[in-house]
This record gives structure tokens, sequence and C-alpha cells, in this order.
């Protein structure tokens, strides 16, 4: 079978068996207690280890210096996450709220200039939201935005691994086949400034220059970062790219979200209905919402829960481990075994849940999600973001943007999607992220009465 479709089998195979063999040395599990025994075992247990894999070799490729997605290493891991932790509080994110508000609302505005000027105009809503999405995490991450000509360099990178993606896959592979193995890493060994272009889209002379202009007064992750840079040892290297880290995995990960969830919004009326009367009812414009204000909208929320059961940002890819000789939900693993247990298929095993493929947002709406079929839903299961020590680091950063954004353009704005003939599941494409999806919209000012 073509590797491209191997994940596509693994997804179909889940649906009927906890555990499946995808591979000549690899198993791929669908259950909640696979996940965790992957990736948070139990004190005392052995790890999961990402050491071997074909995501450590591109790692140790792209990254000059370790971060938290690139090491292995528990004790760096450790050091690194203590030190980027605190540019993730609540309190640091309600500090950087007004850099997100700035950048959605310029954003805002200019959809509602272009549907005002002109209703037939067609805007694509994913490439807006992308540049958005940019523009708030570099200046969160740098401390100020970045230029859009390096996001053109980022974009073609990673055209650049979307083309090379089956070529990756096959190379996976035949690492788990004995004798050949080896060797079929040798053509990544071989062919390494491809991989190493990203170290190189944000320089790390600017990034000098950012650290010693920063006077500390201005609140981004940058400031929370060089609180803790003495305690934790921290190089210019390990700075630059762990905030390389933030823009390329934040930026992807969080507009493909948004784009996901105006998607299915666009593709269920009754459920974009209730979302828009609920946050009008709430916000009478755009500047009155605020990120406090939204965590008290539950269909909002019970909107993004759903959004990301179904479409999880990250599929999968990048979550492999070597096994060191354990038990993963009953079953003995050997040592050197490769395993993975990804959110997409356990985001959609009817182990789990009512209406697995459905988009139901009332199965998270308090007071709802106790009737109809849902209610034997068992929502531990809700994993996007992973469990354990390598839980995403910005998943509250991504989810406040989210929310806002959100917000903001149905509060100014009806949304009418013009490609309707698009189905994400069939042509999006996934790799570790979604890519190759364009949300094409029509935007036309909200009326009030």
């Amino acid at each position: 079978m073509p590797v491209t479709r191997l994940k596509q089998c693994k997804v179909l195979a889940n649906e009927l068996w906890p555990v499946v063999r995808v591979g000549p040395n690899e198993l791929s599990f669908a259950t909640e207690d696979a996940l965790k025994a992957i990736h948070n075992p139990p004190p005392g247990q052995p790890m999961f280890t990402k050491k071997g894999t074909i995501e450590s070799l591109l790692a140790s490729l792209i990254w000059s210096a370790p971060n938290l997605l690139s090491t292995h290493d528990k004790a760096t891991h450790k050091r690194l996450r203590n030190a980027l932790q605190p540019a993730f509080t609540a309190k640091a994110l309600l500090e950087q709220e007004g850099i997100s508000q700035y950048h959605i609302d310029k954003e805002v505005e200019k959809m509602l200039s272009v549907g005002s000027k002109d209703p037939k105009s067609v805007l694509n809503l994913s490439e807006e939201v992308a540049g958005m999405i940019w523009d708030i995490v570099g200046d969160l991450s740098f401390g100020e935005p970045l230029q859009r000509h390096q996001r053109d360099k980022y974009e073609h990178l990673k055209i650049t691994y979307a083309t090379g993606a089956p070529f990756l896959e096959l190379c996976q592979f035949l690492t788990e086949i004995p004798i050949i193995g080896r060797l079929a890493t040798l053509p990544i060994i071989l062919t390494p400034f491809i991989y190493r272009k990203p170290r190189h889209f944000l320089l790390i002379n600017k990034l000098k220059q950012w650290i010693d202009d920063h006077d500390g007064g201005r609140k981004d992750f940058l400031t929370a970062i060089m609180s803790a840079r003495e305690t934790a040892n921290l190089t210019h290297e390990e700075m630059l790219s762990n905030a390389a880290l933030f823009v390329m995995v934040g930026c992807d990960t969080t507009a493909a979200t948004i784009s996901a969830l105006f998607y299915l919004l666009l593709k269920h009326p009754s459920s974009m209905a209730r979302l828009t009367a609920e946050l009008r009812t709430a916000f009478p414009r755009k500047g009155d919402v605020t990120a406090t204000a939204t965590l008290k909208l539950p269909y909002l929320g019970a909107v993004i829960q759903e959004t990301l059961r179904l479409l999880p940002p990250i599929n999968g890819r990048g979550s492999h481990r070597i096994s060191p000789g354990a038990l993963v939900d009953g079953i003995y693993v050997p040592a050197g075994v490769m395993v993975s247990a990804d959110p997409w298929s356990i985001g959609r095993s009817p182990r789990y849940w009512a209406e697995p493929h459905a988009f139901r947002p009332e199965r998270w709406v308090p007071g709802e999600q106790d009737e109809g079929p849902w209610r034997t839903d068992v929502r531990s299961a809700w994993r996007p973001f992973m469990v354990g020590p390598r839980v995403c680091i910005g998943r509250e950063m991504a989810l406040q943007s989210i929310r806002l954004m959100v917000s903001k353009t149905l509060v100014e704005m009806d949304l009418e999607m013009v490609n309707k003939d698009f189905v994400w599941e069939r042509d999006a494409a996934n790799d570790y992220v979604w890519y190759n999806f364009d949300i094409l919209v029509k935007c036309k000012p909200r009326v009030r009465g």
C-alpha cells in the first residue's frame, strides 16, 4: 500500500481493535490507557523514549540546540520546561492579552473592510488566520512582530517538508526492518541542508539583538523567559531554538484549529447560529470581548472541545516512542518496539464516544452532556494536547487566541462558505500537522437593529 495511506489504514483498524501492528516493528494503540502508559508511566516504571525514532534523527538535524520538542533527555527537558513555564502561567497570559487583542482586532477590521466594500469578495479565511497567528506568536516570542517575508520562507519550508513526507514515512517504515534499517536513514543524514533551514529563518544575531534591547517592561514570552534565564542556565542557542519552536509549532497548530472550527461551524448552520447568538448576547461589539469573559461562555468552550476531538492539530506523527520493555494497556511490548497512541484515533473511537464522527458540541455543554446518546461518553479520553511531562506547554495560550478570534469575528460579521464541496477529512493533508486546507468565505458585516 502507498506509505501515505498508512495513517488512514491505522485509523480504520483502530476503530475495531485496541492495538494494531502497522509495521515490522511498530504497534499503534487506540486507547486512553495506552496513551498514559506510553507518555506518562507511573513512578518507578521505565520511560518510553524518542531516541531511535525518525523524529529524533530529524530533530538532531533541524535544531542547533535542544528544545522542548527535540530533546529526549529527561533532565534537559525538565530544565527547559521549568525555565519556559513562567511565560505560560495564567497571570502571564492575562498580561499578554493586549498583544493578542491588537493583532486580532487588526485582522477582524481587515475582514470587515473587505466585506463592506464588496459583499461578493472572497477571502481565504485560513490564510488570513495563519498570518494573524504568525504575528501574534512572533510578537510574543521575540518582542516584536516578525516580518512577513520570514513567514514566506517558513511557508516554503513547509512545502518542502510536505513534499518529502511520503519519503520520510517510507524511511520510518524501512528502519523497522532488520539489516536494512540503519541504511534507511542514510538519505536523510546525507542531505542535512534541507532540514537545517529552520535554524536560519530566524537569525541568531537578530535574537541576540532582541535580548540585548529588551528592557523587561513589555509583557511577552521573552520577558518571562529572560527572568528565568540565569537560574536555568539557558544559552542563546537554547533560547533561539525554543523561540523558533514556539513560532513554528504554535502558528501551525493554532491556525489549523481556528480554520477547522470555522469549517465545522459553516458545515453545521444550527451550531453556528447557536454560537453566534451566545456571543452577540454576551458582547455587543468586539471591543467588549475579553479573554476572561470568553471563559464563561459554555457553548463556545463546547465548540472548541468538539473541534479538537474531531480534528486535533497534531495527528500522531511525532508521538512515536521506543518501548523499554513494558506493559501497554495490559499488553507486554518488548524492548525496542516502536509504539504510538495518537489523539485522532482515540478521539474518534466508539469505545469512548457516541456518534464518534459527528460534530456534536452539546456533548460538552454542562446540563446537556448527561442527556442524549453522549451521556456515556468517556470525556477523560479527550487528549488533544497529550499527557504527562510533555503535555503541550502552550495549550492555554492557544485556547485564549482561539476564543478571542472566534468571538470577535462572529460578533462583528456573518460568514458564508464559498468552497462548499471541500471536505476536511478527504481534502486536507496531514503529516505532523494539518496542511493543504483553504476555507474560502464571504464576510458580511453584522446588521445591528
